[in-house]
This record gives structure tokens, C-alpha cells and sequence, in this order.
């Protein structure tokens, strides 16, 4: 491969990104944007959720246990229902989400040092919210239920079981890297996966239009070998996305507040491996493609409708199916996701990420030596 040649290819291709408006934007402020705008619409934390309480028993311990689900953010305790009737209106209105029923002898039983049921009806047409609510008021309730045995088994002789409940065993627990759970922290370095594969897209169109227009042709009848060209095209893309995953970064930082715990450097360094192995599956897509629609549709089917559901930014890629994590592997989108969180959230370094680099790296190789050689068989 020659590399003045490569390099005349490599001024070529800048000079076009800059004088193309669509493909500078798809470059350089597009995935900011979708960054921004994915950020507050998807990595959103779950509060203030309305809930409301049924008191059938009016004792202290019921006015206990409701002071403990109301000394909170999470759970708004509204104005309690009478009946049924009335809060199932309150449901159909979507008043609030759920309804803690507290039954007639609950004070009389905890005093007893019996159990105490209570009710909890959730409306489950939102099921993430549902879910929160079960959650916070399973919590609290377990909480307050523990300190009320506490005392109940402090005042009685200690003796055979007793004297084990009485020193019952401290359960702390710490969360690393993320202490109160931000849904943000977890999904918005994830995000920049999915918003950094719109470079791809600008790949994919720039090699299908020079074909569409026929300027391909005009290229490969001079000297200029095929991977000169592709080599060529792909690095003033790469240098220019790099730009891009600064500003997407900077906005994750600053507006959203996620961390960046790791090193600039070493995200830089990665992040060009990402674009790497997304940049040589749009040159190997684009040898089957000959129009700028069908690449378009194409490249957000490939880049972008995968990466959102199989990347593993929202769900785990070890609880899909195994067909599925096979697929998902095949997205360079799927390690990013795994290096991104580890750099940003974590602080790990490359002894850490080794792994996923090295596929994204293994991918970008082999999709280039493919697209070079095809590229081979159909143009030329």
C-alpha cells in the first residue's frame, strides 16, 4: 500500500466532510444532539410515584407504619381511600399507583408479637413504575417490620431462640462506582455506543454515493489501489468521529453529571477502535448496496435499531436467549458498551478492557481485508 497515495485519498475524503453539511452534521454535532436528547428521555430515575393508603385499623402501629412509607421521595402518600370503590376510581384516573391496605387487627397482632398482613394493589399498566412501587414499599416495610421485632424481642426473657433473634445478625451492605443507584451513571456512558455508531451511517452513504454517482469507477481507473482508497476514506472519518465522542462525552459529564473516572487518553484510543471495527462493516455493506435510500435504511437497521436493543445498554446481553447473544456479539456496539461503562463508571484501565478491545480490533481487521477484497471482485 502506498501511503502518499493513501494520504492524497485521506485530504480527498476531510475536504468533502467539511463541505458536506449532512455528513459533517452526522459527524460532528448529530450524535451530540441524539446524546442529549436520549439522555433525558431514557436514563430517567423513577420518584414521586402517588400512592395512597387504606387504614382499617386507626391504632399506633398503623400510624407508625404510614409515617415510614411517607418519610420518603420516592413514595408520595396522598389522601387516604375509604373503600375500595373509591380507590379503584382513584386507579382508573390515574391518581396514583397503588394502594397499601392496612387490615383491621394489624395493631393487635404486631403487639401480640404475631404477624400482620398488608395489602398492596399496583396498577400495572406501567410495569417499571408497578415494579418501583413493590420495591420501595417491600423495602420499608421490611425495615420498619425489623426494628418494631427488634424491640419486641429486646423486652422478652432471653432464652432458646429468643436469646439468637436478640442478637440478630448486621447486614451492611456498599455499592461501588454507583452508591445511590443513578439510573443516569448506569445508562448514559452506555448511550454514547449507540449515538457514535451514526458515524457508521455517514460511512456507509459516502461509499454508496461515489458508486451511485459513478465516481467509484472514475477512482479505481487510476493508479489508486482498493485499500489505498478504503484506508484512505476510513481514517479522515475516524479522526473526525473522535471529535464527536469528545463533545458526547463532555455533555454526559457536564449536563447529565455521569462520571469520568477513567483515562481521556485510553478513551480516545478506544473509541477509535470502535470505529474502526463500526466504519469496515459499513465498507463491507456498502459492496453489496448501490443507492444512497437503501443505504440509509440499511445502515440504521444495522447500526442503530441493533445497538439500542442487543448492546446490552438497558438489558444485560447474559439474560438474552442464546441465539440472540450470538447476534449481539456481532455488534461492535455490544464490547463498547461493556468498555465504555468499565472506563467512565469504573476507572479501568486497559488490563481491564483488554478483551473487548481486542474483538472490536479482530473485527475491524477482518471487515477491512473483506471490504478490500470484494470491493476487488465488483468494481474494478
Amino acid at each position: 500500500m502506498n501511503l502518499a497515495k493513501t494520504y492524497a485519498v485521506m485530504v480527498k475524503e476531510t475536504r468533502h466532510i467539511f463541505r458536506d453539511r449532512t455528513t459533517s452534521l452526522m459527524l460532528l454535532l448529530i450524535p451530540v444532539f441524539l446524546m442529549i436528547v436520549f439522555s433525558y428521555s431514557l436514563a430517567v430515575n423513577v420518584k414521586n410515584v402517588p400512592i395512597s393508603l387504606m387504614d382499617n385499623d386507626r391504632g399506633e402501629l398503623a400510624r407508625q407504619f404510614i409515617a415510614q412509607l411517607s418519610n420518603s421521595q420516592d413514595l408520595i402518600v396522598g389522601e387516604q381511600a375509604k373503600n375500595y370503590a373509591q380507590a379503584e376510581d382513584w386507579f382508573d384516573r390515574s391518581r396514583i399507583k397503588a394502594l397499601v391496605v392496612i387490615p383491621p387487627n394489624f395493631t393487635e397482632n404486631l403487639s401480640a408479637g404475631r404477624p400482620a398482613e398488608i395489602q398492596v394493589l399496583v396498577d400495572g399498566t406501567d410495569p417499571t413504575t408497578a415494579e418501583f412501587a413493590i420495591t420501595h414499599i417491600l423495602s420499608r416495610s421490611q425495615a420498619w417490620g425489623y426494628q418494631l421485632a427488634a424491640k419486641f424481642y429486646s423486652r422478652q426473657p432471653v432464652s432458646g431462640e429468643l436469646s439468637l433473634i436478640k442478637t440478630p445478625i448486621d447486614l451492611r451492605t456498599r455499592t461501588w462506582y454507583n452508591p445511590t443507584l443513578n439510573n443516569q451513571i448506569g445508562i448514559i456512558p452506555a448511550l454514547l455506543a449507540l449515538v457514535l455508531s451514526l458515524p457508521a451511517i455517514a460511512v456507509l452513504g459516502a461509499i454508496v454515493r461515489e458508486k451511485e454517482l459513478g465516481t467509484l469507477e472514475s477512482i479505481f481507473a487510476t493508479p489508486l489501489g482498493r485499500a489505498e482508497l478504503l484506508v484512505g476514506k476510513i481514517i479522515p472519518y475516524i479522526a473526525t468521529g473522535l471529535v464527536s465522542a469528545v463533545l458526547c462525552a463532555f455533555a454526559a459529564v457536564t449536563i447529565f453529571g455521569a462520571p469520568f473516572r477513567g483515562s481521556l487518553a485510553l478513551y480516545l484510543l478506544l473509541t477509535a477502535d470502535f470505529f474502526l471495527a463500526s466504519f469496515s462493516m459499513a465498507l463491507l455493506i456498502a459492496t453489496f448496496l448501490n443507492s444512497q435510500a437503501a443505504a440509509s435504511l440499511v445502515g440504521f437497521l444495522f447500526f442503530m435499531f441493533p445497538g439500542f436493543f442487543l448492546s446490552g445498554i438497558f438489558f444485560p446481553v447474559s439474560a438474552f436467549p442464546d441465539l440472540v447473544k450470538l447476534d449481539a456479539s456481532f455488534l461492535p456496539s455490544t464490547p463498547f458498551v461493556a468498555i465504555i461503562r468499565g472506563l467512565m463508571v469504573k476507572g479501568q484501565g486497559l488490563g481491564a478492557l483488554w478483551l473487548p478491545a481486542v474483538t472490536l480490533l479482530g473485527t475491524g481487521v477482518a471487515m477491512t481485508l473483506f471490504s478490500i477484497l470484494l470491493f476487488r471482485k465488483r468494481v474494478g
